[in-house]
């Protein structure tokens, strides 16, 4: 579930509840190039698990590329 896109500044995406581990999904993302911060990192609780993508410095074509892959990311994850 993506959400923030109004806010302008900011992306969380969160996962269906289950055993992801954002923090290691943030740094497999990292190794694809792109840095996210882990969902859990800002939480004083438990709770689903997710990313936080910051876009506002960024143009469109790297947007588009850090999308690809962060995909490719969730893909060899899921695997």
């Amino acid at each position: 579930r993506v959400q923030g896109i109004a806010a302008g500044l900011h992306l969380l995406i969160t996962f269906p509840e289950g055993p992801a581990d954002d923090t290691g999904l943030a740094e497999r993302i990292a190794s694809a190039g792109v840095l996210v911060h882990p969902l859990s990192w800002h939480r004083q609780r438990p709770g689903v698990p997710g990313i936080i993508l910051g876009y506002a410095a960024h143009s469109p074509d790297q947007l588009r590329d850090a999308v690809r892959r962060i995909a490719r990311a969730l893909a060899s994850a899921a695997v």
